[in-house]
């Protein structure tokens, strides 16, 4: 699943409190040629990749009339990836912890990027993130 697939859109759902910005990224969503739409979160030390039953629908934070709002937004900083082959995916995991995943690499034919997990929260890194090497394996 999902390898020798081709990326065909990104989006994220974001966390906000009274309208301030707590979280940017909860949830990647991406769309694959063949797969669909499908969800990575990543906490308490697990990936879990998810195949989604329906199009996460866009959202704008104006559209939300709750003090707690989670709206879908398009992931811009992913876009270059649009039309990219996956070739392969990779999981950072904390060396020695059996629930230690810290994030996710795909490998695309032209380069590739990191989604890391960083205090509940999900990060988008270009590349491939360097780390200790006692620390990741």
């Amino acid at each position: 699943m999902l390898t020798d697939e081709f990326f065909r859109d990104f989006r994220y759902r974001s966390f906000f409190i009274g309208n301030e910005l707590i979280c940017k990224a909860l949830v990647l969503f991406f769309q694959t040629s063949l797969s669909g739409w499908v969800s990575l979160t990543i906490g308490e030390g697990t990936a879990m990749l998810s195949l989604e039953d329906s199009e996460p629908l866009l959202l704008d934070l104006v559209d939300i009339d709750d003090e707690f709002a989670y709206p879908v937004q398009t992931a811009d900083e992913l876009a270059r990836y649009v039309g990219q082959k996956i070739i392969d995916i990779y999981e950072y995991r904390i060396r020695g912890i059996e629930d230690g995943s810290v994030g996710v690499y795909f490998e695309c034919e032209e380069g590739g990027f990191s989604i890391l997990e960083n205090e509940g929260c999900l990060c988008v890194s270009h590349g491939i993130c360097k780390a200790d090497r006692g620390k990741y394996r």
